[in-house]
C-alpha cells in the first residue's frame, strides 16, 4: 500500500478556518484516510480548469476535491465546499 503526502492548497485551508472546530477536526481526519487509499473515496469525478481529472469525495455535508499525484506520492487537497454546492 502506498501512503500519501497530504499537501492543502491556501484555500482550503482559509476555508478550514472559519469552520467550527469539530468540521475541521473531522475534515482533517478525513483527508488523512484518503492519503492511506484515495480511489476508495472517489465518488464521482471533476475536470479542473486545465482539464486534471479530480476525485470528489463527499463526507460530513462537505464536498473534497483532490487530485492523487502518483508520480510525486501526495494527495493534494485542491477545494472543499458544502455538498449541495
Amino acid at each position: 500500500m502506498i501512503e500519501y503526502r497530504l499537501l492543502l492548497a491556501h484555500e482550503v485551508i482559509v476555508f478550514l478556518d472559519s469552520l467550527k472546530a469539530a468540521d475541521r477536526k473531522r475534515l482533517m481526519k478525513r483527508f488523512l484516510d484518503i492519503t492511506s487509499y484515495p480511489a476508495r473515496y472517489a465518488d464521482y469525478e471533476e475536470r479542473d480548469a486545465v482539464g486534471r481529472r479530480l476525485d470528489v469525495h463527499i463526507h460530513a455535508g462537505f464536498a473534497i476535491a483532490y487530485w492523487e499525484d502518483f508520480a510525486d506520492r501526495h494527495l493534494k487537497v485542491l477545494d472543499v465546499r458544502p455538498a449541495d454546492h
